[in-house]
C-alpha cells in the first residue's frame, strides 16, 4: 500500500487549495457544487451532502506539451518505404507552399537611388565590362612561345574583339539604366502608366501564375486596383496523404471543412502577397484587390468576386508574416468576404 498525502487549505470563502503528492489544485464553490482546476484540467463536482451521492465530470483535458504533441503526430517513417515517405513529404511541402505564398516578396525598389546612380562610367571604353579588358590590352605582350609560334597578333586581335564586345555590353547596360532612370522619375512623379509598367517590368507573380492564377492591374478613379483570377482549383488537393502507424501510405479524401479552409487560406495568402509586392515595387499607400473564382457554396457555381479588400501600407508594416493566419488577417482589413466552413466561398460585391 503506497504512502498518500492530501491537505485542504481554505484561502477564501468558497475557495480551497488542495495539496497532494500529485500536485496542487484549486477548488471553487460550496460543498456539493464545486469546480476543481489543476494540471489535469477542469473538473466539475456535484453531490448531495449527507447522502454519499456525488457526480464528477472532466470538463477540459490537460494540455500536452508542444514537443509531445509534435512527437505523437510524427508518422512511423522507420518502417515506411522510401517512395511512400518521399510522397508524403512532397505532399506536405506542397500544401505548406500553397498557404505560404505571402512569405515571398521583392526587395523594396529604391527609385530615388536609381535616379542618383552615376551613369558616366558606362560610357566609352571605360565601362565596368570593358575597362579590365582595356587595361589588359594596354599591357599586352606576347610570350616567347607565342612569338615562336607566331600567335602574338592573333592573341591581340582576340583581345581587341573581346574589348569591342564588352563595349557593346556596357552600351546595352547604359541604355537599360537610362530607361530605368526615366521610369523611376515617372514613378516618383505619380504617373499611373509608369506604375503599371513598373509592375510588369518586375513580374513578381511568376509562382502564382504557375498555379494557374492571373493578375492584372488598372487604375479606377485614381486608385490602383488588382484583379486576381484565382485559376485552376485542381491545384488545391482534395485528398490527404499520410503514413499509418505501420508505415503504410494512406490516401483519404479531405473533409469538406478542411478542404474549404485550405482553399480559403491559399486564396488569402495570394491576396496578401499581391499587396506586399505592390508596396515593395511602388510608392503606393494602398491597393484595392479583387479576387475572382467560382462560388463554391451555390448549387450552380457562378464566377465572380469572392474577396474584395483594400489594404493599406501601414497595415502591413511590422506584420510578422511567418506566424499570421492569412484568412483571419484579411478580416482585419477593409474587406468583403463570405466564406462558409462547410460550403466555401460565396460571391460578394466589390468594394
Amino acid at each position: 500500500m503506497g504512502f498518500r498525502f492530501q491537505k485542504r487549505v481554505k484561502i477564501a470563502p468558497g475557495v480551497r487549495l488542495n495539496i497532494s503528492k500529485s500536485g496542487v489544485s484549486t477548488s471553487i464553490g460550496r460543498r456539493g457544487a464545486s469546480v476543481t482546476v489543476g494540471k489535469r484540467g477542469v473538473r466539475a463536482n456535484v453531490g448531495i451532502p449527507g447522502t454519499g451521492l456525488s457526480y464528477s465530470e472532466q470538463l477540459t483535458k490537460r494540455k500536452k506539451r508542444p514537443q509531445r504533441s509534435s512527437y505523437e503526430t510524427i508518422p512511423n517513417i522507420a518502417t515506411a518505404s522510401p517512395a511512400d515517405a518521399k510522397e508524403v513529404e512532397a505532399y506536405n511541402a506542397y500544401v505548406n507552399m500553397l498557404i505560404s505564398i505571402h512569405l515571398e516578396s521583392e526587395d523594396p525598389v529604391d527609385w530615388e537611388g536609381i535616379i542618383r546612380e552615376d551613369l558616366d562610367s558606362f560610357r566609352g571604353n571605360s565601362g565596368p565590362n570593358a575597362e579590365p579588358i582595356r587595361q589588359e590590352l594596354a599591357v599586352f605582350k606576347p610570350s616567347w612561345i607565342s612569338r615562336l609560334l607566331k600567335r602574338g597578333e592573333a592573341q591581340k586581335r582576340a583581345l581587341e574583339k573581346k574589348l569591342a564586345d564588352a563595349v557593346k555590353q556596357d552600351q546595352r547596360l547604359l541604355t537599360e539604366k537610362q530607361a530605368k532612370r526615366e521610369l523611376a522619375e515617372e514613378v516618383l512623379a505619380g504617373s499611373e502608366e509608369a506604375w503599371l509598367r513598373a509592375l510588369k517590368a518586375y513580374h513578381p507573380f511568376d509562382d502564382i501564375e504557375q498555379l494557374g492564377g492571373k493578375i492584372d492591374f488598372k487604375f479606377n478613379n485614381e486608385e490602383l486596383t488588382a484583379y486576381f483570377q484565382v485559376g485552376n482549383k485542381e491545384h488545391v488537393p482534395t485528398e490527404v496523404l499520410s503514413l499509418t502507424a505501420k508505415g503504410n501510405l494512406s490516401r483519404k479524401k479531405l473533409g469538406k471543412t478542411n478542404y474549404f479552409t485550405l482553399y480559403q487560406d491559399y486564396v488569402c495568402s495570394c491576396v496578401i502577397r499581391i499587396a506586399r509586392e505592390v508596396f515593395a515595387i511602388l510608392p503606393a499607400e494602398k491597393v484595392l484587390i479583387h479576387a475572382y473564382d467560382y462560388s463554391q457554396a451555390d448549387e450552380l457555381p457562378t464566377k465572380g468576386c469572392i474577396i474584395s479588400t483594400r489594404i493599406r501600407r501601414e497595415e502591413l508594416d511590422g506584420m510578422l508574416f511567418d506566424v499570421i493566419d492569412c484568412s483571419e488577417t484579411i478580416k482585419t482589413f477593409e474587406h468583403r468576404m463570405n466564406h462558409l466552413k462547410t460550403k466555401g466561398f460565396r460571391l460578394v460585391e466589390e468594394l
